[in-house]
């Protein structure tokens, strides 16, 4: 019996990985107990206990109530929020720019293919350090807040960064994204029924609209219903600022941009390979049934090149999300300069710190790669089942 049971090939794989477990616990537990014996003879407190005394430092951009009287623990909260804030940013205009890249790098015009392949292999080959650099010096050399740049008098973009008219009650701002991303899910949802009973696959109408729709459809509706008062806070220029509304200070627009465009390279050519592994035959069945480039690129052959467009994609939202930690160049308070950096001089405690900041990383880490791999996975059944 026993011979029969060690002979199978999931018992033993499962007993082995066990074994491997069991020696890294063993492992992380002989240091974490050596650890904390060092810092006793040495007379240096361990523990997390600190995060609950005085901060004491400011952070010039916050989304959430902040002061240097509040705890270190709610400084790891804005700088957590300001580092999920330009990562979400920088993802969704790094795709934008890499997708429009990546298709017009695959194009049949001579000289979109060509500047397109130019910008993709400057963009990539120039390190993210020296983007992020040259954008915080470009948008320091802005003009000053007097001589602002308007647009149409709601949003002023100067050396100070971008201010926008914003909602005068802030938490409605919250209430409202959750309408918009409830009525964009609303509309996917509902194109998605009515293109699954289509007969043609791929030549339905588009679901974009249908979201749009949603997202605006929906916040209006709760506004009618619960008579809800929404006043905006313009920005208004008084002697030598502006008061108002809400900045993007420079240094969050320089590390947006700056992540935006050196990731945008890479996704544009993933896209692009993606592509160009959609077999060759999907375009002469599409021009032989009377399909012009355009939509045949855009119903047919992106949908087909979105499965394995997703792992390297994911790849690359993950390095967006670590390499906003290079926000300390400039000084954007985002996490590791504000819970790696700033709380970590003031109290000393390096290991709970940097223990912090990297089990952070890596809930952020897994957290994408699992809402990554769900849509994979839906896109596998959709594509292949």
């Amino acid at each position: 019996m026993w011979n029969k049971i060690f002979h199978n090939a999931r018992v033993l794989s499962t007993l082995q990985q066990c074994a491997v477990l069991a020696v890294v616990a063993i492992a992380f537990y002989m240091l974490v107990t050596n650890a904390s014996a060092n810092l006793d003879a040495l007379g240096i407190a361990s523990g997390f206990d600190f995060l609950h005394e005085r901060a004491g430092y400011a952070i010039s951009f916050q989304l959430i109530d902040y002061s240097p009287d509040d705890t270190y623990l709610r400084a790891y909260a804005v700088g957590l929020l300001n580092t999920l804030l330009v990562s979400v940013l920088s993802i969704v205009l790094a795709t934008i720019i890499g997708v429009f890249l990546g298709v017009c790098r695959v194009s049949e015009n001579w000289l979109l293919g060509r500047l397109s392949h130019l910008a993709v292999e400057f963009l990539r080959n120039v390190p993210l350090i020296v983007h992020l650099i040259w954008w915080y010096g470009l948008m320091l050399a802005l003009p000053n807040v007097r001589q602002a740049i308007s647009f149409n008098d709601v949003g002023y973009l100067s050396n100070r960064g971008l201010t926008l008219a914003w909602a005068s009650d802030g938490s409605l701002v919250g209430w409202g994204l959750v309408c918009v991303i409830g009525g964009a899910v609303l509309g996917y949802a509902l194109m998605a029924r009515h293109r699954a009973h289509l007969p043609w696959k791929g030549f339905g109408p588009p679901i974009w609209p249908a979201m749009l729709t949603g997202a605006i459809a929906i916040p209006l509706v709760v506004y009618l219903i619960t008579g809800t008062s929404w006043q905006w806070d313009v920005p208004v220029l008084r002697g030598f600022g502006l008061k108002g509304g809400i900045t993007l200070t420079p240094e969050l627009l320089a590390l947006w941009l700056a992540l935006s465009f050196y990731s945008a390279s890479y996704i544009a050519e993933i896209v692009r390979g993606s592509i160009q592994s959609v077999s060759r035959g999907q375009y002469e069945a599409a021009s032989a049934l009377g399909f012009s480039e355009m939509p045949t690129m855009l119903r047919l052959i992106v949908p087909q090149a979105i499965y394995p467009m997703v792992p390297q994609v994911t790849s690359t939202y993950l390095n967006i999300t670590k390499n906003s930690s290079l926000g300390v160049v400039v000084g954007y308070m985002e996490l590791v300069s504000a819970t790696g950096g700033t709380t970590l001089n003031q109290t000393g405690q390096a290991i709970e710190c940097i223990a912090l900041v990297m089990a952070t990383y890596c809930v952020i880490s897994l957290i994408t790669s699992l809402l990554m791999n769900i849509y994979n996975y839906r896109i596998s059944l959709r594509t292949h089942g």
